[in-house]
């Protein structure tokens, strides 16, 4: 494994790690910036650095030639993360950057070995993380189980097939948030 794709899996395993936004306190210090107003001002910073690295385009370890010329999958994964911690609880968002940050290094490894484990170690994966996680933090009942069925596909498919200028790192955070949000919307069963 090249040192760039090895940086690129190391940065995905480490995306759970974001998380914690959750348990950042709201306002971040007495009388200070409301947590949500930290995360779009961090949202900012990282699109105005990526605006100056499309502009100058230097060299950076573990970006694919493609990003080059289009914004990345780390811009696109913050906003990604940026609307599940803004609109939805972490109930929500757990499963889809877990499925995100772990799943889609083994798409990728499994891919591109040729191996006959894609797609059905990735399926079984990622429904085991978004039943784990959720029952976790929500608990064993029936909506959890659905949407888990419903999130699964909803996240494969968006790593599968791609879309031009639309990373799958983005994809695989919010299709699967927004399916897991409808489960528990229409059983009236939100959090």
């Amino acid at each position: 494994m090249e040192q760039g794709e090895a940086l690129r899996r190391l940065v995905h395993l480490m995306t759970p790690l974001f998380l914690v936004y959750y348990l950042v306190p709201d306002p971040l210090w007495e009388g200070g910036l409301e947590r949500e107003h930290g995360l779009v001002l961090m949202l900012l910073i990282v699109l105005v650095a990526e605006a100056l690295r499309l502009a100058f385009k230097p060299p950076i370890i573990g970006m694919r030639e493609y990003e080059r010329g289009q914004m990345c999958a780390a811009a696109w994964a913050a906003i990604g993360m940026t609307i599940a911690f803004l609109f939805f609880p972490v109930e929500y968002s757990a499963p889809a950057l877990m499925g995100m940050g772990w799943v889609d290094p083994v798409i990728g490894i499994l891919r591109k070995r040729k191996s006959s484990l894609y797609p059905c170690l990735p399926i079984a994966l990622y429904l085991v993380i978004a039943l784990a996680s959720m029952t976790i933090l929500i608990g064993p009942v029936p909506e959890v189980l659905i949407a888990s069925i419903v999130a699964t596909p909803l996240a494969i498919a968006s790593e599968r097939y791609k879309v031009r200028y639309v990373d799958d790192d983005f994809l695989m955070i919010v299709v699967p948030l927004v399916g897991i949000a409808a489960v528990f919307a229409a059983t009236g069963a939100l959090h």
